[in-house]
């Protein structure tokens, strides 16, 4: 069964026509052995013809079922032509027979565009909550111990991952040595870790040559039992009595993936030495967190790789979900939505961008530049349409009325919006930024 699955993984288009053969021929193939003068089912009671081609356009949609139908005529007009019938070619049967098809498959091609929206709706509402949860347990962690960590831990967490954005702003995309490096070193400093390294992974598998380590470092065994479950679990995987059964045993305390919010697995950390009292619930979650964050952010940066060459300051995570609303919009036409705040210089410019800041949804995703001539907010509003800009503007002007006492003309703001297209992200940000600059 496992190479079956691995044709159907490697090839899916072709499994799907070669069942597209198989149900239109099961019952003309029945038919010969049953009734050979009508292999057909044109004079029986029912038109059991019509079942498999049926089946075809309510499972992969119209295009199939044209084929089908195509097949089905093809045989009739070979046997004619061969002289194994002399029966006419059935012309209402087979015209009856396709619309009822082909209605069937209109309906199923509309039906999985609107699951296959409605799935990726859901994946991305998923990816962002999990975006979300990490960020604000980093903040709450961090927020506990900033006091000890100022005198006796210098390096704070948001120092290092501003460190890790911008090697991944001069990179190209990719874990790197340099940018595992400082990852390492944010990893030992939060989870106290005595000899740990991290290995790359490529296709489930993790590679031998280590990206960067602490202390003595941790060998690799690819049929360690820890890291075989971190790798299929996508989880953190720990050693403890009660996980490990009779006979079973690990070289390893810990090992924790490098997965990004859409599941792939870029690395993975082994760790074979660490101070007992740190070997607990928090510091496991601390290492999870921390992993998936910097996972997360080596995609953006692959993503958005384009936009940060000519954009230095365009955050990495804003960068990727455009291009992801690009891609939304040219496979199932999802809506999205560009917007641009732009602030002059004056008294309340620094209270006007804290009131900013407050009205983004939790969907939404904001760029802050900050350029010599005031303040600029740009916002993407995922599956967000007009409707949602004139929401947005309406708010705005709502929320200066009522603490400023101003509109968005007396306060020296411009508004600009546009609906994110199929076009280049470089190109869209252009026009949507080329007034202001």
């Amino acid at each position: 069964m496992q190479p079956l699955h691995g044709i159907a993984a490697r090839f899916p288009r072709l499994v799907l026509w070669l069942e597209t053969v198989a149900l239109t021929l099961v019952i003309p193939c029945i038919g010969v052995f049953l009734n050979r003068a009508d292999p057909y089912f044109i004079e029986a009671d029912f038109v059991w013809l019509w079942f498999g081609p049926l089946l075809v356009a309510l499972r992969y949609g119209i295009a199939p079922a044209l084929a089908s139908i195509s097949l089905l005529a093809a045989l009739w007009l070979g046997a004619m032509a061969t002289g194994r019938t002399t029966a006419p070619f059935p012309l209402h049967f087979m015209l009856g027979g396709s619309l009822m098809v082909l209605i069937a498959g209109q309906f199923s091609t509309i039906w999985s565009t609107r699951l296959r929206r409605a799935e990726q709706l859901s994946r991305h509402a998923q990816e962002r909550f999990q975006q979300l949860s990490r960020a604000y347990f980093m903040v709450r962690h961090s927020h506990d111990r900033l006091e000890q960590n100022l005198i006796s831990r210098p390096v704070t967490l948001r120092q290092g991952m501003m460190e890790l954005r911008r090697l991944l702003g001069q990179g190209e995309g990719g874990v790197t040595p340099e940018y595992a490096g400082e990852l390492m070193v944010i990893l030992s400093h939060y989870g106290s870790l005595s000899s740990a390294t991290l290995y790359p992974v490529q296709n489930g598998r993790p590679l031998a040559e280590p990206l960067a380590r602490c202390g003595q470092g941790v060998p690799l065994r690819p049929d360690d039992l820890l890291l075989r479950a971190a790798l299929e679990s996508g989880t953190t995987a720990y050693q403890t009595a009660s996980r490990l059964g009779e006979g079973q045993h690990s070289s390893y305390l810990v090992a924790a993936p490098l997965r990004t919010s859409t599941g792939r697995v870029l690395g993975l950390l082994l760790v074979d030495d660490m101070p007992f009292m740190a070997l607990h619930r928090e510091t496991l979650q601390i290492l999870g967190v921390l992993l998936a964050y910097a996972a997360d952010q080596v995609e953006a940066a692959g993503l958005a790789q384009r936009i940060i060459a000519v954009y230095p300051d365009c955050p990495l995570v804003f960068g990727a979900e455009l291009i992801k609303m690009i891609h939304l919009q040219q496979d199932l036409d999802v809506v999205s939505t560009l917007t641009v705040v732009s602030l002059s210089p004056g008294p309340y410019l620094n209270e006007l961008c804290m009131m900013l800041e407050r009205q983004q949804r939790g969907l939404d995703h904001s760029w802050r530049r900050d350029l010599g001539w005031g303040v600029q907010f740009v916002t993407l509003m995922p599956f967000s349409g007009p409707a949602a800009m004139d929401g947005y503007q309406s708010r705005l002007n709502e929320v200066l009325k009522i603490q400023f006492k101003m509109s968005l003309k007396s306060a020296g703001i411009t508004f600009k919006c546009l609906l994110v297209s199929c076009d280049d992200p470089l190109l869209q940000l252009s026009n949507l930024l080329a007034d202001e600059l």
